[in-house]
């Protein structure tokens, strides 16, 4: 009777200390902004809808299509509530993804889209859009494989429509090549029909011309911005903000 009340004893503390990691973890959980809400650890909290991912992802994007995760070798999508919409086993190592315009999986070596599967393309960053997959290497923007623009582009996007390519200090559109002015301290950089960074002053808004409409000045870590959500920010103490696009605070 004594062994099995130590027996019993052992088992009782071996399972309360498999549940502290976790509750470490959920403790300093990596928080990740993304359109319509943001990631705690593997917790999503998206509008009214929150759910438990299986672990917490690489990174993340949202759009009209539902949340897009990836894992080191696992791009997953959720919709409404969590409801699985989709799983692809990727053939290297996820490094970011994108789900706008539509989605794609930067791993290691190349890119992977629904559509062709893996492209060997060295990128930084890239944006696939319905005329073609448009990445950069850093020394230029491309379209598939064709060399459209030299520059030393760090970031792809899509403005109002048009295909923005981003260097330090300048933004070059595609096609036209029509250059605008960029905050050369900017570290982050999403857009919806206007342009928003992020430096070491705050949030800098731009109109799709280049044009400075505001600022919201303070620290912060993550940018995320879609039309339908507004802007969703992380500050340096790991709070999140939520703005609408016009610069103003929702809560």
């Amino acid at each position: 009777m004594r062994v099995s009340v130590r027996l019993a004893l052992i088992v009782l503390l071996a399972a309360l200390g498999a549940c502290a990691p976790a509750t470490v973890e959920e403790a300093a959980a990596t928080v990740r902004v993304v359109p319509g809400g943001w990631i705690e650890g593997r917790w999503v909290h998206l509008g009214k809808d929150v759910f438990a991912l299986p672990a917490p992802p690489l990174d993340a994007d949202a759009s009209a299509s539902g949340l897009d995760v990836v894992y080191p070798y696992v791009w997953q999508r959720y919709g409404g509530g969590g409801e699985p919409l989709l799983r692809v086993e990727l053939p290297a190592r996820a490094r970011w993804i994108h789900a706008r315009p539509l989605p794609v999986v930067g791993v290691e070596g190349g890119l992977y889209t629904e559509a062709v599967g893996l492209r060997g393309y060295p990128a930084v960053d890239a944006a696939l859009t319905e005329d073609g997959l448009y990445w950069t290497d850093g020394e230029a923007l491309w379209r598939e494989r064709e060399r459209l623009l030299d520059g030393a582009f760090e970031r792809v996007l899509v403005v109002a429509d048009r295909v923005l390519a981003l260097e330090r200090d300048r933004g070059v559109y595609w096609p036209g090549e029509r250059e605008i002015e960029l905050p050369p301290d900017w570290f982050a950089a999403d857009a919806a029909t206007d342009l928003y960074l992020l430096t070491s002053a705050g949030v800098v808004w731009l109109d799709a011309d280049g044009y400075e409409l505001g600022t919201y000045p303070g620290g912060f870590e993550q940018l995320a911005v879609d039309t339908a959500s507004g802007i969703w920010l992380l500050d340096d103490a790991g709070n999140v903000r939520h703005l609408t696009l016009e610069l103003e605070e929702t809560w």
